[in-house]
């Protein structure tokens, strides 16, 4: 399990804890996305279940376009890794 600082760039993005896919490249958080964010009317994503859905799709395309696609959960200014 890796932990990823949120850097200042990503400031108005974070709005708390909450599970998101993020983009890692040479061991920084280069980009996250809440999973809430793209799953309008899902409170608690079960990752395992919803990485799936089709909504997703766009964003892990985009993800995937600028680092290696991460899984976690974001609190505290921090992405960690499930």
């Amino acid at each position: 399990m890796a932990i990823y600082p949120i850097p200042d760039t990503l400031e108005s993005i974070y709005h708390g804890t909450d599970r998101a896919l993020a983009a890692i490249k040479d061991g920084q958080l280069i980009d996250f996305i809440y999973m809430t964010d793209v799953l309008k009317g899902c409170d608690d994503p079960d990752t395992e279940q919803h990485i799936t859905d089709a909504r997703l799709a766009p964003t892990i395309d985009h993800l995937r376009s600028i680092g290696e696609l991460s899984i976690g959960m974001v609190s505290c200014w921090e992405f960690t890794e499930l």
